[in-house]
């Protein structure tokens, strides 16, 4: 299991792939692991070497207890990108993983060329994690997890129960309670809009139509504030690799390419 230490949290991470194809970096949401991206990895490998990685508090990753902020978070992916020798990358991040591309993309290093931030936001409201917090702490993984995947999908894929909505179903159960509290409390506390203006490279926003997390006015505002930025909408929730990964597959591939 390839990982990495930064800051004294082990990070995992692996590639898969031809390393002479050019470079995609994946960076999963809350409360799921690198396996998100399974259904629509054998597409992705026919253009790219992609680069995985557990989020810190989930997956192969340690889960150190207390709060985590998103610069430990962005810390974390620019030591993943040290240590696969990325020197050009397009990154594409879902949820946390889209807040975590905001900051890396506000950083403006060197290799980044092209940014995909997948229904995602830059500020919530405190009070919502606040409350997750507390019922994860009371109550563990299985007292938020039916309100999580009702989130993650439209009502319709949920009711099919479909292999992919299992796999994501007991990659909630089985996480690190402590470390879905320590992203949560990194999203309560950060404030991405004033960094936003920094990001100076290509940018697709995308948004589910029925995505209750981060809807239409979430993504409307990252295009508002990022130049260039375009938006695309699609018939999804919060997860489309999983809900929709042929349509996400060809949303992503065009702009990837271009």
């Amino acid at each position: 299991m390839p990982s990495l230490n930064n800051a004294n949290c082990r990070i995992y991470w692996r590639t898969d792939g031809n390393p002479e194809l050019p470079s995609l970096v994946l960076s999963n949401s809350l409360g799921t692991d690198h396996t998100l991206w399974d259904p629509i990895l054998d597409e992705l490998l026919k253009h790219f070497y992609v680069v995985r990685y557990d989020t810190r508090g989930h997956g192969g990753s340690d889960a150190p207890a207390g709060d985590y902020t998103l610069n430990e978070l962005t810390d974390d992916v620019q030591a993943v990108i040290a240590a696969a020798r990325l020197t050009k990358y397009d990154f594409c991040g879902i949820s946390l993983g889209g807040m975590t591309g905001m900051e890396l993309a506000a950083r403006r290093p060197t290799g980044l060329r092209r940014l995909i931030l997948s229904n995602t936001g830059a500020e919530f409201p405190a009070g919502t994690w606040d409350q997750r917090m507390t019922a994860i702490k009371q109550g563990g993984m299985a007292a938020v997890v039916d309100g999580i995947l009702g989130r993650f999908f439209t009502p319709e894929f949920v009711a099919k129960n479909s292999i992919g909505l299992q796999r994501v179903r007991n990659g909630v159960l089985t996480g690190a309670p402590q470390g879905y509290i320590g992203c949560c409390s990194a999203i309560r506390d950060m404030d991405l809009y004033p960094r936003l203006s920094q990001i100076q490279v290509p940018t697709l926003v995308i948004v589910g139509d029925s995505d209750q997390s981060t809807p239409l006015a979430r993504g409307q505002a990252l295009v508002e504030r990022i130049k260039g930025a375009k938006l695309v909408t699609l018939p999804c929730a919060h997860i489309p690799p999983t809900e929709i990964p042929k349509q996400y597959v060809q949303t992503v591939m065009p702009f990837l390419l271009s």
